[in-house]
């Protein structure tokens, strides 16, 4: 990465999406280039970081603790913009957040992360359940219930 720009202006890095990816790109490079002209802008739509390697605890009924980004990011130098990347214009090297807003870039980071496409395989949307995010992996969702929050069995202590 080149981050030396003509008349002193500062080298601007944009990183989409505040997930493991993300949030590990954004910090490690503003550790990296600390003192130097950088600006480091992430952009994403939750104010919470969401640790997806641990849905599988929400899924059973665990509670996690939450992390705020803005408290992890505080001090690194990392501006933290809460909104949604509606549009990418590469050839002016600008995205757009929630439609209003306007970033430019020298470099853009994707780190959007993954889903999944339920849709693919037939009965997966009625019977399985996905852990992609708090929501979906909760003991309760929109369907009721979460069958593997709720065992079968019980033991009583006597």
């Amino acid at each position: 990465m080149n981050t030396m720009n003509t008349m002193n202006t500062p080298y601007r890095l944009v990183v989409l999406g505040a997930g493991y990816t993300g949030m590990l790109a954004a910090v490690r490079l503003a550790g990296r280039t600390r003192g130097g002209n950088v600006r480091i802008t992430l952009v994403d739509p939750s104010a919470r970081f969401t640790e997806r390697l641990r849905m599988h605890q929400i899924a059973t009924g665990q509670r996690l603790p939450e992390h705020r980004i803005a408290d992890i990011v505080d001090g690194t130098g990392i501006e933290f913009v809460r909104g949604r990347a509606t549009a990418i214009d590469t050839v002016a090297a600008q995205v757009t957040v929630d439609d209003t807003v306007t970033f430019g870039y020298d470099e853009l980071i994707y780190a959007l992360g993954s889903g999944t496409d339920t849709s693919v395989i037939p009965g997966a949307a009625e019977h399985a359940w996905t852990l992609n995010d708090p929501r979906t992996a909760s003991p309760t969702d929109s369907r009721g219930s979460n069958p593997v929050a709720a065992p079968s069995w019980s033991a009583v202590r006597a």
